[in-house]
């Protein structure tokens, strides 16, 4: 594996699209900051996601900056100072996250709010470096995996300061509610497939089992990890929430596909590449380390299928409104993608209690 890295280093002295490199210094400067000016500034991810960089002074320290995406936003979307929260509260808890050490309010500073945290070395999953992962290593981090989500679905989120993330209505509940509203303003069909499963799955919405702390994107993509398969951080905490257990680790299951059901992915999870555990052993880990009632996961892995297709059907929609600039995208590889997922989630329904 090789560390997380920028995709497209910027040249020496050229301004990354989003940050303002003199602002941000005399920003520094300011708060007292211990970065030694000059600075560098690269991007290591940007999209429709939170953007990514790697700010290094002049003595080699190294931090990791968070701000929006570029134009204009929903309204509540992207909170980068609600995940810089977030990660404040889970750096007292052995969770492994990176810490925040700065945050600014000001967008005047370089056009949007944004947060510094710790950078932590770590490398990341892909479907190039996994093939090349021992047997030992590719075992140790599906076993890793889901013993951090126990550790996190353990927290008591008033005891860590994030009890006002409860909300009165359980996750899938609200999560079925605001993408039937997208679907309202996208003019789908009553009888299109989403609305289908939708249906489905309303009508089996399972007791919720408490107010765990959800990421909300849990999956091998998301953690860095050491040479070892060990979890040494884990990323992208902008959609977490406060629900029912096993609404992450259904999703941790979507995202870990495997060999045998290699699925119709526009970009193949790495764990395609054979060797690592299946999902009886991930459920398995995670069991040993929670007190969560499993019996129920058939339902929030189809709930997990269901939403996935939710969100690849409005980039699809975004993209053909030209709402995503240059960006490319294979609308018919997309649409089977989508088709292949909302099977995927009728199938674990029918195996749903």
């Amino acid at each position: 594996m090789t560390s997380r890295s920028p995709n497209q280093p910027n040249q020496p002295n050229q301004e990354p699209p989003g940050v303002d490199i003199p602002a941000l210094t005399a920003w520094l400067a300011g708060q007292g900051s211990a970065v030694e000016p000059p600075i560098t500034v690269t991007t290591i991810s940007a999209g429709r996601s939170n953007l990514t960089f790697s700010v290094r002074d002049a003595i080699g320290a190294q931090y990791v900056l968070r701000r929006p995406p570029l134009g204009a936003l929903e309204s509540g979307a992207h909170d980068v100072l609600r995940e810089r929260r977030i990660l404040s509260a889970l750096s007292a808890t052995a969770v492994p996250v990176p810490r925040p050490v700065a945050e600014c309010t000001d967008p005047d500073v370089i056009g949007a709010p944004f947060f510094l945290m710790d950078f932590v070395p770590g490398q990341t999953l892909s479907p190039d470096t996994a093939a090349a992962l021992s047997p030992e290593v590719k075992r140790k981090i599906g076993r890793r995996l889901p013993e951090v989500l126990a550790q996190l679905h353990a927290l008591d989120v008033t005891e860590i300061g994030l009890g006002d993330l409860r909300r009165d209505r359980g996750y899938v509940e609200r999560q079925l509610r605001r993408w039937q509203r997208q679907f309202d303003a996208l003019g789908l069909p009553a009888g299109s497939p989403l609305r289908t499963v939708a249906d489905r799955l309303t009508a089996r919405i399972p007791e919720p089992q408490g107010n765990s702390l959800l990421h909300g994107d849990y999956k091998a993509e998301n953690v860095l990890l050491s040479a070892d398969g060990d979890v040494a951080t884990v990323l992208d905490w902008e959609l977490t929430s406060v629900g029912d257990p096993l609404a992450d680790l259904g999703w941790l299951l979507v995202w870990w596909a495997l060999p045998d059901n290699p699925g119709r992915w526009i970009s193949p999870p790495a764990t395609l590449a054979g060797g690592f555990p299946d999902h009886a052993d991930l459920v398995n880990a995670y069991s040993a380390r929670s007190p969560v009632d499993v019996s129920d996961l058939p339902y929030y892995v189809a709930f997990s299928y269901w939403r996935l297709s939710c969100i690849n059907t409005t980039t699809r929609a975004r993209f053909v409104a030209g709402a995503m600039g240059d960006k490319e995208l294979d609308v018919a590889a997309l649409d089977a993608q989508v088709e292949w997922q909302l099977a995927e989630a009728l199938a674990a329904l029918a195996h749903a209690a």
